[in-house]
């Protein structure tokens, strides 16, 4: 019950539609429905608003708005999107989009509502009783950090948010806190919209990569101290997740909402439909005009969003309803399926050939050539041979020759990137007389990154590649070409299907780098 419903009083009040365009009129509702949309009165002309875009049930007592969107395209309240046949309640100060993005309208109610009760205290009335106390804990060696803050409960509907230059920056102005203190809040809009998604009934769980704490830049005691600081100042209950280390846990790769889904929200399934990710690493290029600013350092928050299969938002886009942003998508997409009728090119190439020969295979480490060789070289009979396995290339000429003596074709399975490493098999093809085929794996650089993470992440045998030798590899890589000695060169592209277990196929279909 309002306080003036308590006491009695009958207050005049009015409520109108402000808008925040000196292109549109503001707009006076009366008790009630109102039905807002392209007309004369709004001035709005867009073919994509409906003439009933919205339905606006204005309760003048309670001072509140209840929105039903009825318009084909989305619509909007502080940056939040509501699809068509959404209702939704919206107070005073509220900002509504009459498309999603655009014809911003603020909620005024003249006289304002009594705020003797802040909101503040109102948000931990309607939670749990039973909440538990901030509680810190450590999962699998401090590769995962979590927080879960007083009176923060289970709910299906998780508002995600990622921490620096999304929930705050630094104070400094730096990329990287100096210390503990150097940091504010982002937007001055952010504390507003975290309370009201508080009483819509959201979960607020922060998704931090902090790599700096695992490898002993910055003390996890400070950084506690931190969350708890944005905590206070925020005052709404959260959950913060802090990925430490390099593994599963790292965004883009979805270890930090499978360990909310499975182990801290309750019980309670998640609706991916109703929840949603808000970032700054959003793959957004340089832009000059209409406002300068730097590209963004990753795609990683996007990425994370794509993975986990919610909406992603910037923190414009979702605090300011400001309108999206281009973006660039990664170069390599592993939703992106190669049919196994695309195997080579040219599409003629046989394997097994008809006469004896030696496979000389090319690529980088993780460009597919130890999973093409055994899946279809080692069953069509040639004889496998690798300097991982065997120790050095000595031991590898030796093995090849001694294949191609008894008659048996071999596949030669190492980088052989250079002209140097293929010229020793190509003249033991030629002293035995016998054909020499090179086979090139057609697998993009950013191809081979995804890989080398996918074969980190489900082969504790593999250790990672350094960068660095990864790109200095690149610099060294030589084209094969005919004039070397080769028969023929045949392009060799990874197919779907070779990864049988549902898990790492998963897991492999998912954005597994930053970038």
């Amino acid at each position: 019950m309002s306080i003036d419903k308590f006491f009695g009083a009958k207050v005049k009040r009015k409520c109108l539609l402000k808008s925040l365009s000196e292109n549109h009129n503001s707009i006076v509702l009366t008790e009630g429905k109102n039905i807002i949309g392209r007309s004369r009165e709004t001035q709005i002309a867009d073919a994509f608003c409906s003439k009933n875009q919205l339905n606006l049930d204005v309760d003048l007592d309670e001072c509140c708005v209840n929105i039903f969107v009825n318009g084909a395209n989305a619509s909007g309240l502080n940056g939040f999107m509501i699809e068509n046949g959404k209702n939704v309640k919206a107070v005073h100060g509220d900002i509504i989009e009459v498309l999603y993005g655009k014809y911003n309208y603020k909620i005024d109610f003249e006289p304002p509502p009594d705020t003797s009760k802040s909101k503040d205290s109102s948000i931990k009335d309607t939670l749990n009783s039973e909440a538990i106390s901030n509680f810190w804990e450590c999962i699998d060696n401090n590769d995962l950090v979590v927080y879960t803050s007083s009176y923060s409960v289970p709910s299906e509907k998780v508002a995600g948010y990622d921490l620096d230059w999304t929930i705050v920056k630094t104070k400094s102005g730096n990329v990287f806190p100096k210390d503990t203190n150097d940091w504010e809040i982002m937007l001055p809009e952010i504390p507003k919209k975290l309370k009201l998604l508080v009483q819509d009934g959201f979960k607020i769980c922060i998704f931090t990569n902090q790599s700096g704490i695992g490898k002993g830049n910055f003390p996890l005691e400070d950084f506690k101290k931190k969350i708890e600081a944005v905590q206070n100042r925020l005052n709404i209950p959260l959950q913060v997740f802090i990925a430490t280390g390099r593994g599963i846990f790292r965004k883009p790769l979805p270890g930090m909402w499978n360990y909310l889904q499975d182990h801290k929200n309750g019980g309670v399934e998640i609706s991916k439909e109703r929840s949603f990710y808000v970032g700054d690493a959003a793959g957004r290029p340089e832009t000059k005009l209409p406002v300068k600013r730097k590209r963004d350092h990753s795609c990683v928050d996007r990425l994370f969003a794509f993975n986990i299969g919610v909406s992603f938002f910037t923190p414009e886009e979702h605090f300011q309803g400001k309108k999206k942003f281009e973006w660039v998508a990664p170069e390599y997409n592993p939703k992106t399926k190669i049919d196994s009728s695309n195997l080579y090119e040219p599409k003629t190439t046989q394997v097994p050939s008809e006469n004896c020969e030696i496979i000389i295979m090319v690529g980088l480490p993780g460009s597919g050539k130890s999973t093409f060789s055994n899946e279809y070289l080692e069953p069509a009979g040639y004889k496998i041979i690798n300097a991982d396995i065997l120790g050095n290339v000595q031991k590898c000429l030796y093995e090849c020759e001694e294949s191609i003596k008894l008659k048996k074709s071999c596949a030669i399975d190492n980088t052989n990137i250079d002209l140097e490493s293929r010229k020793k098999f190509i003249n033991l093809a030629r002293k035995y007389d016998v054909d020499c085929r090179c086979f090139i794996m057609n697998t993009s650089f950013a191809h081979i990154k995804h890989n080398l993470v996918f074969r980190v992440l489900t082969d504790k045998d593999h250790s990672k590649i350094n960068e660095m030798i990864l790109n200095a590899m690149k610099k060294k890589f030589v084209e094969p070409s005919l004039t070397e000695g080769f028969k023929e060169i045949v392009k060799v592209n990874i197919v779907d299907g070779i990864i049988k277990d549902p898990e790492q196929q998963n897991l492999y279909n998912m954005y597994l780098t930053e970038k």
